[in-house]
């Protein structure tokens, strides 16, 4: 909860230098409506899926973050389908996400979540004692070197290099990006310079927070935050090491 609280005084801050109080008190409270009436949607779209590689996945509808009013819906859900295909043995997870939607028992980096059990160290420079079997980044990496201070893009590439280099032999990695939000990531998918065996392209078609399979070309025209608001396309790399 002081986490949630942190996140949203912060948001909140961003947003008033950024784009005014008005707008600010709008989002707001269109955040405090959506909060009050998540009971009625979950009840509504509990049993809604989208087409993932072949599989219908559920939503995922969850308060924490507005995951079920962004693409947290899709990303969540697509990590569980990660985690229950194959054993997973040791699992490593860059970003402390997943333990907020009630997936826990992994060895979590994150250089700014500072809470128990975390490893606060930076992605390029944290070397692990053993490799692991198991790698997942969901909505993270595109933070790194973007939204940080000084802002350095290129940074970016050295913690998906990173990232490739913690999966053990044999072992299995997920990473999932939203796309308009890092213009560096966007330019390294656009032109292959981040490649992974499998790739997957999502993009938002409606207000109520539906999404459906697009090819590259179409994920990549998408802008963050329009037409609606956070990613309207994300991102998802597989690959087998």
């Amino acid at each position: 909860m002081r986490i949630e609280i942190s996140r949203g005084v912060t948001a909140v801050r961003d947003s008033v230098k950024e784009k005014g109080l008005g707008a600010t008190a709008n989002l707001v409270a269109a955040t405090a409506v959506g909060q009050l009436t998540f009971p009625v949607t979950k009840a509504m779209r509990q049993n809604e899926r989208f087409l993932f590689r072949g599989e219908e996945l559920p939503y995922t509808l969850h308060r924490y973050n507005n995951a079920y009013r962004n693409e947290r819906t899709v990303e969540i859900s697509i990590a569980r389908w990660f985690l229950t295909r194959e054993p997973n043995g040791r699992i490593l997870e860059i970003g402390n996400v997943l333990a907020h939607y009630g997936l826990t028992g992994q060895t979590v980096l994150d250089k700014y979540e500072t809470v128990p059990g975390v490893i606060n160290e930076d992605i390029v420079d944290w070397t692990p004692e053993q490799k692991f079997d198991t790698v997942l980044a969901v909505s993270t990496l595109e933070h790194v070197g973007w939204d940080e201070t000084p802002r350095e893009p290129e940074k970016v590439f050295a913690a998906f290099e990173a990232v490739r280099s913690y999966v053990a032999p044999g072992g299995k990695l997920l990473v999932t990006c939203p796309i308009g939000h890092n213009k560096a990531l966007d330019g390294g998918l656009r032109s292959g310079r981040i490649k992974f065996d499998e790739e997957t392209w999502l993009v938002r078609t409606a207000k109520r927070n539906e999404w459906r399979e697009a090819t590259k070309d179409e994920a990549l025209s998408r802008e963050y935050g329009r037409p609606f608001r956070n990613a309207n396309a994300v991102y998802v790399g597989t690959m087998n090491a």
